[in-house]
């Protein structure tokens, strides 16, 4: 699951092309080698205890057969956000990308509240910042997160 998590980040935000041999023929020996991360991912990975990732809940969708893990990545570094904010874009596979603190509740509650969700993308966002919550400190201020079973 890491070594997932860190690809993920780097395709989807960190710019690394995506490292997909069922796309094309694989000419790379090693395409997880260290010499071949980002710049970002490089100054994680020589920072210990600056990236964290966290299984937040693991999920079956009765309806696709698929399993869900969710997960929150957490780079808690302002000095990662200074040297390298600017260089974090989303990729081919999201038409937008977009930024929330969380401190305004108010913003995180609308984004919620969006019908655009699917619905493991929601059972992920939430249980993210469930646990975020709990983690975060000072830094996270959101409204209480509970979950309802339905009858």
């Amino acid at each position: 699951m890491g070594a997932t998590l860190r690809r993920e980040l780097e395709e989807e935000l960190f710019g690394r092309p995506d490292i997909d041999n069922t796309l094309g023929e694989m000419l790379t020996a090693d395409p997880m080698h260290p010499a071949r991360h980002s710049e970002p991912m490089r100054w994680l990975t020589e920072q210990p205890g600056l990236l964290r990732m966290e299984s937040t809940g693991f999920g079956l969708n009765l309806v696709s057969g698929n399993y869900e893990f969710a997960s929150l990545i957490v780079i808690d570094d302002e000095e990662f956000w200074q040297r390298y904010g600017g260089m974090v874009e989303a990729n081919w596979e999201s038409a937008t990308l977009r930024q929330y603190s969380t401190t305004d509740s108010d913003l995180v509650t609308e984004l919620l509240s969006d019908v655009a969700w699917s619905n493991e993308g929601l059972f992920a966002m939430m249980q993210g910042l469930r646990h975020l919550a709990e983690i975060g400190g000072e830094r996270v201020k959101l409204p209480p997160i509970e979950w309802e079973l339905s009858k």
